[in-house]
C-alpha cells in the first residue's frame, strides 16, 4: 500500500564520509543556508550536466548514422 500524501518531501538517506560532510557544512555556513540545500543544489547541477552530456552524445551518434 503506498504511503499517504503528506505534502512534504520524503526523507532520503545517503552515506557521506566525514570529509565530504564537513565540506558541505562549510559551504552551507559560507552561503548562509543548510547542508540539505547545498546537497540538493549540487545534485541538481550534476544531473543537469549529465543530461547535457547525454544530449551531446545522442546527437553525435545520430550524426554518425548514415
Amino acid at each position: 500500500m503506498p504511503r499517504p500524501a503528506t505534502g512534504h518531501t520524503p526523507r532520503r538517506s545517503i552515506r557521506l564520509g566525514d570529509e565530504i560532510w564537513e565540506q558541505v557544512e562549510y559551504i552551507a555556513d559560507l552561503d548562509g543556508t543548510t547542508a540539505t540545500s547545498v546537497v540538493k543544489t549540487a545534485l541538481m547541477e550534476y544531473i543537469a550536466k549529465r543530461r547535457r552530456q547525454e544530449r551531446v552524445q545522442r546527437r553525435s551518434k545520430d550524426a554518425e548514422t548514415p
